[in-house]
This record gives C-alpha cells, sequence and structure tokens, in this order.
C-alpha cells in the first residue's frame, strides 16, 4: 500500500535557497516540491520550522562493540539524529574488534542492532597485513576503506 503525505513549511531549504514550498513524500521518497499553497488532505505544516536535507557525517567513531563506555550506537546516533543527521559512517578502528575484517564487520552490526537512530554505514580498515582482506570486506558491505593517518 503506497504511503504518501505532505510537509508544508515557510523554509524549506533548496539547492536554490530557502522558499516556501509543500514538499510531497511517497513511499518515503520525496516525489514533487510544490508551491507553499497548493492543497493536500494528507499535509502537515510546521510553520516557520526548518525543513532541510538530512546531513551526513563520514567520519565518526561509535566505538563499539568494546569500547561503548566512550560512545556507543545508541547514544551516537541519537545525538546524531537530534542534530539534524540522517547518516553516519563508522571509522574502522577504534572499536574492539577493529573492522580490519568481514567477522568484525559482522560484530559491529549485530552490535548495533536495536540500538540505531539514523542510518549507519562502515568503513573497512586497512591496515599492516590485511590487504587481502578489503575484497571480503567491500563485499560484505563496508562503503569504503580507510587507514590509520600517517
Amino acid at each position: 500500500m503506497r504511503q504518501a503525505f505532505s510537509i508544508r513549511s515557510k523554509r524549506v531549504l533548496l539547492p536554490e535557497g530557502e522558499v516556501a514550498a509543500t514538499v510531497r513524500v511517497v513511499d518515503g521518497v520525496i516525489a514533487a516540491i510544490d508551491p507553499y499553497d497548493t492543497p493536500d488532505a494528507e499535509e502537515e505544516g510546521v510553520g516557520d520550522a526548518v525543513l532541510m536535507p538530512g546531513l551526513v557525517d563520514t567520519h565518526v567513531h561509535l566505538n563499539e562493540p568494546g569500547r561503548a563506555d566512550w560512545e556507543g550506537f545508541a547514544t551516537g546516533t541519537a545525538a546524531a539524529r537530534a542534530g539534524g543527521f540522517t547518516t553516519l559512517i563508522d571509522m574502522p578502528l577504534n572499536s574492539s574488534p577493529v573492522t580490519t575484517d568481514a567477522d568484525a564487520l559482522a560484530q559491529k552490526r549485530q552490535a548495533s542492532d536495536g540500538q540505531l537512530s539514523v542510518d549507519v554505514g562502515f568503513y573497512g580498515g586497512l591496515v599492516p597485513g590485511n590487504a587481502d582482506r578489503m575484497p571480503e570486506l567491500l563485499d560484505a558491505g563496508v562503503r569504503g576503506i580507510t587507514s590509520p593517518a600517517r
């Protein structure tokens, strides 16, 4: 069943700047951006609240499993959501285990299960001695490969 709704704001951020508009969403995807005064029965008006694209942070250290007392999936993603972020990409080398092979990636995903307030992706870590693991990490779905700064 199709799910459709609209959000109307006097402050919608678009590539051309801030405008008053009605944003139409169908099945979780923006289907149209219409003039502010376009009527819609399934509409939520948000007045002067800013409606903008979600932010993406491609360098976060969620540190779980192993160091969740620093910052884990639950606290890190909740804070990100409160700040307008919709996606985080977790760095591979500050957790235990470090994300340097597909088994460690599976452990990170398992640790995140049921704790995410935003979308989370993972980088794979390239460290001395694991270059042969990069294909398995990529096949397992990491969003990129990174190595420690020198």
